[in-house]
């Protein structure tokens, strides 16, 4: 059953490194990725971690951050404020996003060039917004100053990026988590469930949703007209668990349809998760998608469902079969990134997601490219149709 066309890796991979992150996800989804993230690997696997130790210059400023948990938080007087936000911005902010993304990018050119990854293929960067880094890491106190100096931080290394890998080769991925919990917070269903809000509060004040258009907004504003731009909705992935389970993807679809309307950029990718929890009701979880087809077939955007789980091909299959219902064309893709799994088990989800799905690529097999496996390579860079995809 091929139904959906294509495969897209959202974020991490349980591997070592990246070249072998290249090698073994394109060994197991042959013809399948319009676009290949690094997959995340070392300390970037537990997604933005490892980004609280930017904010060390100042360490009262840090949260004690455990999954799963609601954050503590202190007072701090003016006078600790001043110290800590003079601090930071004396010590400065490197994100390292760019330093990553230069240096996978070089190993992608090299398989890219041995035929490992087929031509037409962009390298993929994922980038957090701003709350999923500061909300968990930063005490709510110093939020409200510390959002800018962050958000400039990270749209320098947006800029580096752009500035070193050529444009025709580059797709940004923005990855939305926290900002979905402040969107579900303006949900009068989502509230009465007592479903973990409380440790995901926004630390502005006034109307939720304009202030994250807004701010979403300025992020697309970096991206350059000629890089590829998607956005990924998720519900979190701590310890295999979503903050919340949603009834449906409503609040995604009205979210995209409040920043997708004024947007900077096409919108080329648009990821949304369909969590096992949804298995009872299905149909009425993905009914929604129903009022963002209109919007997405006018930007041209190409729809992700995160339809693959793992070990379970009776229910991808089913939401699959759901999904075609709904809407024209999608692509496959598990909820969130892999790094957390195991290997067999990623590569299994990989293996399923090919199963239901066709290329994007022509391929022809070539032999010895992978070592112990059978690669596949571009022939004459055909795409049929927009692709779709496999996040991950």
């Amino acid at each position: 059953m091929a139904i959906a066309k294509g495969c897209h890796l959202v974020g991490s991979v349980p591997l070592s490194d990246t070249d072998a992150v290249f090698r073994q996800c394109m060994a197991a989804c042959p013809g399948r990725f319009k676009r290949i993230p690094d997959g995340e690997t070392g300390q970037r696997h537990q997604f933005t971690t490892f980004q609280a130790q930017v904010f060390g210059a100042y360490p009262p400023m840090l949260t004690e951050f455990i999954h799963n948990a609601p954050i503590n938080t202190r007072e701090f007087t003016p006078e600790q404020l001043e110290e800590g936000i003079e601090t930071l911005k004396k010590a400065g902010i490197r994100t390292g996003y760019d330093d990553a993304a230069i240096e996978s990018y070089a190993v992608f050119r090299k398989l890219r060039d041995q035929g490992v990854i087929p031509k037409g293929v962009r390298f993929q960067v994922c980038l957090p917004t701003v709350a999923n880094v500061i909300l968990p890491f930063v005490q709510r106190a110093f939020l409200p100053s510390v959002e800018g100096i962050y958000e400039e931080a990270l749209f320098r290394a947006l800029r580096r990026i752009q500035d070193e890998i050529p444009h025709h080769d580059l797709a940004i991925q923005i990855d939305t988590a926290a900002d979905t919990a402040f969107w579900e917070a303006t949900n009068p269903e989502t509230v009465k469930e007592n479903s973990g809000l409380a440790w995901f509060q926004p630390w502005w004040e006034g109307d939720v949703k304009q202030y994250y258009t807004n701010y979403l907004q300025r992020f697309i504003a970096q991206v350059d007209q000629d890089v590829e731009l998607g956005i990924h909705n998720c519900y979190g992935d701590m310890d295999h668990r979503h903050w919340h389970e949603p009834a449906s993807l409503a609040v995604v679809v009205e979210r995209a349809q409040w920043f997708m309307k004024s947007c900077a950029h096409k919108i080329n990718f648009f990821h949304c998760p369909v969590p096992k929890s949804a298995e009872g009701h299905i149909d009425a979880y993905l009914a929604p998608l129903k009022d963002l087809v209109p919007l997405l077939e006018e930007h041209g955007t190409e729809l992700y469902l995160g339809v693959i789980h793992e070990n379970k091909p009776e229910l991808t299959k089913k939401y699959v079969e759901a999904a075609q219902k709904v809407v024209p064309e999608f692509g496959v893709a598990t909820e969130c990134g892999g790094g957390r799994m195991e290997w067999p088990d990623f590569e299994d989800t990989l293996r399923l997601a090919a199963q239901v799905s066709q290329p994007v690529i022509a391929v022809e097999k070539e032999r010895d490219v992978v070592p112990g496996a059978e690669a596949e390579r571009v022939t004459n860079g055909h795409v049929f149709g927009q692709g779709t995809a496999v996040t991950v």
